[in-house]
């Protein structure tokens, strides 16, 4: 242990945070936002909090109305503010279920990872009802959440994407942070759209959300302990996909990657002896200590250099160990929703995207280490429903590492989740391939779930599939 300490010392003295950019938003294909010309018009951005103080209700949900042909279906749009001290503001992008509101149409709130990545990557590449395509059209996702779900996007936490604050106190510095402001932007929300308020409510989000989920899961179930409260939102479960939930559980890279052949025995000694460190940082509640080590491992950004595990596999991609480099495509949206003409019709005014991303990040660099399994345990003891799935491609997120900390998951399910059969799924019964694997616990309220052909973002590896796991997980 004293050889640990001394080597986490060292470590820490040679290491500085210039140039920082993440450990989960990197790869994030960023793409161009488009620069505005003199005699452009982007419009006003839409703060709609003055409108709920003033009870008019109606008013914000008809200036919030966004029109984006081809696609037909209303959505809304705008800022909630969620702290006026620091006028910091969190934008929401909000679209009702194709299919029609019904009482048990469930409604879902999409929270991006990063932390610093905006929740408008999900619409536009994995579950929304469009898409921007080469040349920069709008197009329809045939696979889609939202034909029977109503889809809430909100760029979390304040600073990414479009939402911002004026003052570096409006920051999240905490979990706690993140779902004080968060609930705070879902009790006006509810305000203005309160004809689904009744709806089954369901968190949802992949990678640094594994973080956010469970925050806001568990701060809308103590919220809504209190009879006094002005907006109840009608609970029922979360689902996290690929998401960091208990780093001092999952970070052992060394097993997975010598067992799909990408590093050697040597290579895999020193992947033990560099997570060994991180624990034991994380045990000593050195949280950035334990992050600095996991960078230079497998991230490779607050050094300005590559990452050991880039330096003896070649590779950058490590969201899906089959691909070099992350798909082009996924980046096409940016330059689309950053056009003056665009920027009008979903009510954001000059607001720059993603100018605050990296602060985020930096502010939350403490947060980093530190496990949400406590609350993960939490909501499924209350007995909500909770899924967790993983692409099987993964490397940041392997399923072998989520495996691990769902297996030390401290709930009153634990054993029989261990125990449980783990079933063979296929999307149809007569399909050739297989699409995954599933494990349920809790009267089929727990979900543990591996999806084939996968890498980190599973709704854009695998929509179907993942649209199917899903309704499995809903019904």
């Amino acid at each position: 242990m004293h050889i640990l300490l001394v080597a986490l010392v060292c470590f820490s003295t040679l290491y500085n945070t210039n140039g920082y950019r993440g450990p989960f938003r990197r790869l994030y294909p960023t793409g161009k936002t488009t620069i505005l010309n003199v005699n452009d018009d982007p419009g006003e951005p839409l703060f709609l909090t003055p409108l709920i103080e003033q009870g008019k209700f109606e008013e914000a949900k008809n200036l919030s109305l966004v029109e984006l042909l081809p696609y037909k279906q209303k959505s809304y749009s705008g800022y909630l503010t969620v702290n006026k001290e620091y006028n910091s503001n969190m934008f929401f992008w909000f679209f009702p279920a194709q299919n029609g509101n019904k009482p048990d149409t469930p409604i879902m709130l999409w929270l991006q990872g990063g932390p610093g990545s905006s929740s408008l990557f999900a619409l536009f590449t994995e579950i929304g009802p469009i898409y921007i395509d080469a040349n920069g059209n709008i197009q329809l996702r045939q696979i889609t959440w939202n034909k029977n779900y109503h889809l809430i996007f909100i760029d979390n936490p304040v600073g990414t994407g479009f939402s911002f604050t004026e003052n570096d106190q409006g920051y999240a510095r905490s979990q706690e942070d993140v779902a004080r402001d968060l609930y705070s932007g879902l009790t006006q929300f509810f305000q203005i759209y309160e004809d689904y308020q009744s709806n089954p409510f369901y968190a949802t989000g992949e990678s640094y959300g594994g973080k956010y989920v469970p925050s806001i899961t568990y701060k809308i179930h103590v919220e809504n302990q209190n009879p006094q409260v002005k907006v109840k939102i009608n609970l029922k479960g979360m689902t996290i996909g690929d998401g960091l939930c208990d780093p001092i559980n999952q970070y052992m890279y060394g097993d997975f990657l010598y067992q799909i052949g990408l590093i050697d025995q040597p290579q895999k000694a020193y992947f033990d002896l560099q997570t060994a460190l991180m624990r034991y940082a994380i045990e000593q509640e050195r949280y950035l200590d334990a992050f600095r080590l996991f960078d230079a491992l497998l991230n490779g950004d607050l050094l300005n250099t590559t990452s050991y595990f880039y330096n003896v596999t070649g590779i950058k991609n490590y969201f899906n160990y089959l691909l070099t480099n992350a798909p082009e495509e996924q980046a096409y949206f940016v330059p689309f929703i950053t056009r003056a003409e665009r920027r009008r019709q979903i009510h954001v005014g000059n607001i720059s995207y993603g100018s605050q991303s990296e602060t985020v990040e930096k502010m939350l660099l403490n947060d980093m280490m530190q496990s949400m399994a406590w609350k993960v345990a939490a909501i499924a003891n209350a007995n909500y429903s909770v899924m967790i799935y993983n692409g099987q491609l993964d490397i940041i997120i392997a399923v072998p590492l989520t495996m691990e900390w769902v297996n030390q998951l401290n709930w009153i399910g634990t054993n029989k989740l261990r125990q449980a059969h783990r079933i063979v799924w296929k999307v149809a019964d007569n399909d050739p391939e297989i699409a995954g694997y599933i494990k349920t616990a809790n009267n089929d309220r727990f979900f543990l779930a591996t999806i084939r052909n996968a890498g980190h973002m599973v709704p854009y590896d695998q929509p179907r599939a993942m649209l199917n796991l899903l309704e499995r997980f809903l019904s």
